[in-house]
Parts: C-alpha cells; structure tokens; sequence
C-alpha cells in the first residue's frame, strides 16, 4: 500500500531496546566508525546520540559497541558482530512487517494461517503446484515416514514420504499446518484408474498446451505436463495420481 509509514519498535525488559533513530545511529557508526560523526549525520547531539547508546547498552544482552585500537589517526568504534546482527534482523523484520500488512489487501489469504500468508507473500518456488493442508497421520515403513495430509478441496488425504531425517527436522506432529509443493512434470495421468494406486483422483482437462495441461477436481486445479498432449481433450475424465516421494513438504518450525 503506498504512502504507509510503519515505525519498528523493539522493547526488551519492558524498555525501549531499538527503534528506527537508533537504528540509524548504529548504521552511521558502522558507516564511518565515529560515534562523534555518526551523531552529526544521524542529526542529533553527541550527547543525545551517547544517551541512545547507554539505553541500548543497559538492555542489551551483548555488548553492540567496540573500541578499534587504530594507527598513526589513532581508533574508532565499531560495531560488534551482535550489533551487526541486530541490524539486520531489523532490516529483515521490517521487510516482514511490509509483507504481513500487504496481506490485508487480498482477501483470498486467510490471515488465520501464518504458514499461508507467508508462503504466499515471501515464498517463490519453481513447483507450479502449492497446496496447503494438515497432518492427519504420520508412519514408518521401510525406514521412511509416510504422512497422510487432509486438503480441504479433496475427498481422502495425499500421502506424502519422506525421510526419517526430514521429518524430524519438520517436527511434523498431528493438526500441523503443512505446504506440498509437486512439480508438474510429477503429475502423472491415466485414461483408467490403476489399481492400488496411493494419491489417485479422477479430474477433468481444463485446458491443454504444450507447455502445461490444467486438471480441475472439484474446484482443485492441478498443473501437469504432458509428453503427449495430442492425444487427450479438453474436458475429457481422466485420471490423475502423483507418487508420494514426488512431493516436497514444507511447514513453518
């Protein structure tokens, strides 16, 4: 949204830590290694700016500033590597802020979903097929993890395996809030259903070209490529199933 001013602000101990003139004054020190300078051109008093500093300071939980023993001019000051880090955590917070307020103005994002919201402002992937779901169940067999997660848009939940190794990195547990990514080249279709196929639906083609073929379940769409498009219509039924191990998973830990 244009014109619209959000002020970042961080407290800790219930005092003000950091805000947008002390984040400017530490840039300035980092800048040119003075804090003298940096008051200058941050446009504040050398009183004012060392007030700032032993706020932040008393607060801090690491040191943010450094003396820098320096040569013939003598040293300077200089931020320490928490420092650095807390100014880029405040870049990168004020870049989610943006995101999070650029939400509201699409009403198709359910802003009861943090994993939807962000993945649909601040995630780009190469899978033309994302899909948001829940865990409903999750397995082992033959030293994977097989997890059954319920979309709303289908009748039984898509299962999806993946290592030991990742599902413990996810700390996937019932009711989590996951994302599937398929690639549409993983979409495979059939003219009959097969028998004992994991992750099959009947669908219909929505529209066909050489780059990508569109299949509609319900409301669902899917986005397949097809290595013999001449050979399907539109609208004709057909049948579509995805293999468990072509499908990427992704939750917010």
């Amino acid at each position: 949204m244009k014109n619209t001013e959000m002020l970042l602000s961080i407290k800790l101990q219930q005092m003000l830590f950091i805000d947008p003139k002390r984040v400017r004054l530490l840039k300035e020190i980092q800048q040119c290694g003075s804090i003298n300078q940096a008051a200058k051109n941050a446009k504040v008093s050398y009183k004012s700016a060392w007030d700032h500093l032993e706020a932040m300071n008393k607060v801090s939980p690491s040191p943010l500033l450094e003396r820098n023993a320096g040569g013939k001019n003598g040293g300077g000051t200089v931020l320490t590597n928490y420092a650095k880090r807390l100014l880029q955590l405040y870049d990168l917070l004020e870049k989610t802020q943006e995101h999070a307020f650029n939400i509201l103005q699409d009403e198709s994002v359910p802003l009861d979903s943090l994993l939807t919201a962000t993945a649909r402002f601040s995630l780009q992937s190469s899978a033309r097929n994302q899909f948001f779901g829940k865990v409903a169940r999750q397995r082992m067999m033959d030293s994977r993890c097989l997890i059954d997660v319920d979309i709303a848009s289908l009748p039984k939940p898509l299962q999806v395996s993946i290592t030991t190794k990742s599902a413990a990195r996810l700390k996937l547990m019932t009711g989590k809030e996951v994302m599937l990514m398929i690639k549409a080249p993983w979409v495979n279709i059939t003219a009959h259903p097969l028998e004992n196929q994991i992750n099959q639906y009947p669908v219909r083609i929505k529209s066909i070209n050489e780059k990508e073929t569109i299949l509609v379940f319900d409301e669902m769409e899917f986005c397949a490529t097809l290595t013999q498009p001449n050979q399907w219509q539109i609208d004709q039924q057909i049948w579509l199933h995805i293999n468990p191990e072509q499908i990427i998973l992704a939750t917010l830990v």
